[in-house]
């Protein structure tokens, strides 16, 4: 039941910290893209956190399951032709950092024993 209620934690947080990422994404301050370089910052270091300091590393897959939801939402599109992410330079980065995120999904999933040869 612990670890439920741990991945579920972590699903919120990933959701929590998406739409945060949505929200400050396009914040430039002085010319600098402080929005951009906090949504990158951010997101990889709670996915990386979560990934080393859980005991099988599976917290950041919810983490990143939940962040990513967030982000294919908003992909989708509306009928009225609406959007959140842009086709610009920030926008493609905010999928970038999406596709950071997938890579460390896979790599959570996979297990700390299978990198070191162990099964």
């Amino acid at each position: 039941m612990r670890r439920v209620l741990g991945h579920v934690v972590a699903l919120v947080l990933g959701v929590a910290v998406g739409v945060a990422s949505l929200a400050v994404h396009r914040d430039v301050l002085g010319g600098f893209p402080a929005g951009l370089v906090l949504v990158a910052v951010t997101s990889v270091y709670v996915a990386w956190v979560l990934r080393k300091f859980t005991a099988t590393g599976r917290g950041a897959a919810s983490y990143c399951l939940g962040w990513l939801l967030v982000l294919s939402y908003v992909l989708v599109g509306r009928p009225e032709g609406d959007f959140v992410v842009a086709a610009d330079l920030e926008g493609y980065a905010l999928i970038g950092v999406g596709l950071v995120l997938v890579a460390l999904l896979v790599s959570s999933l996979v297990g700390r024993g299978a990198a070191r040869g162990q099964t």
